[in-house]
């Protein structure tokens, strides 16, 4: 990897709330990269949703201000909360908008001292190639030995991740088009990793406001416009926030995808020659994404539902509208 120009670093945008800890770690690990030093960091610190929240939300506040390791430091305090899914867009949209490019991490992504130079290097390569629409970070599965080549997916990584501008302009909080997913059960099949995998479901259940969350959403986007996202061969993320003070993370068997995440690897990575779907990769994410299924939900009613469920979607229409089969497993 070559590094960049100090003034052709991506703005880093780093979304806290009301963990202390979690942010501390997150925000240390990231000014560990070598880049760090180089890059502008802008902190979103979202404001409390109730009591319970405020002495989480001051801590996180008062750690914010010490933080040192980068170019700059700029920090957003908002007295109101705002929500998860509205700071997200909202910070993404306004570094885009003024950068042109950013990096995203959330509070309780730990990253890797390579991290920052994986996604600027990404960022520089297809900065001009309209198929790519971002730069992932997490990779759940095990790396295979000798294999050092990042490849492409249609789908998305939240845990660590970048994008331009030209991409994040499509993004819709609404998810246009979703009603195909009702309508056409091969597209639903496919969205969900040939049946593997429950996006289907979950961008049902957040527009139906049963949730709020905006990722499911950016990884409709990327699918709905055919487009690609650039992911390393080893994770250079690892999700520390299974835990009760998570929004959309509060399980411990969330922890089963980061068994096989290991920070320290420092292998060179290779960029592909070709923009393309790498299938065998999509296959592989498939496969992890229904074992955690499986392993989670044993033989419960659910779990039952699920394992005989999923080979008939070739032949029956989609999740219904309403059942959620959601599980925690986000990348």
């Amino acid at each position: 990897m070559n590094a960049q120009n100090s003034e052709a670093l991506a703005p880093i945008a780093f979304f806290a709330y009301r963990r202390p800890e979690h942010t501390k770690r997150t925000l240390e690990a990231l000014a560990a990269n070598a880049l760090a030093s180089e890059s502008d960091l802008f902190i979103f610190s979202d404001g409390p949703r109730n009591e319970q929240a405020k002495e989480g939300v001051r801590a996180v506040r008062e750690y914010i201000r010490t933080v040192k390791g980068f170019k700059s430091v700029t920090i957003r305090e908002h007295e109101q909360n705002r929500g998860l899914a509205k700071s997200l867009i909202s910070g993404i949209t306004e570094l885009c908008d003024r950068f042109g490019r950013v990096v995203v991490v959330e509070d309780d992504v730990l990253t890797s001292p390579y991290f920052l130079q994986f996604m600027h290097d990404g960022l520089e390569k297809y900065e001009d190639n309209e198929k790519v629409f971002s730069i992932g970070a997490c990779w759940p599965l095990k790396p295979e030995l000798g294999d050092n080549a990042a490849f492409f997916l249609n789908s998305f990584s939240v845990w660590g991740w970048a994008t331009w501008k030209r991409a994040w302009d499509f993004y819709d909080y609404h998810a246009a088009g979703w009603e195909e997913l009702l309508k056409n059960k091969r597209l639903a099949w496919d969205f969900d990793l040939e049946g593997k995998a429950d996006a289907t479901a979950l961008l049902l259940s957040q527009v139906k406001d049963n949730i709020d969350t905006w990722d499911i959403q950016w990884g409709w986007v990327i699918y709905r416009e055919k487009k690609l996202s650039l992911f390393p061969p080893y994770s250079l993320t690892k999700n520390i926030g299974f835990d009760s003070l998570g929004e959309h993370t509060t399980s411990p068997a969330g922890e089963y995808s980061m068994r096989n995440i290991d920070l320290s690897i420092n292998n060179a990575i290779t960029f592909p020659t070709q923009v393309e779907l790498h299938q065998e990769k999509r296959a592989a994410l498939g496969d992890f994404c229904y074992s955690d299924v499986k392993r989670r939900r044993g033989m419960s009613l659910r779990g039952l539902f699920w394992t005989f469920y999923r080979p008939l979607r070739r032949i029956l229409l989609p999740v219904p509208y309403g059942i959620t089969l959601r599980h925690n497993f986000r990348l």
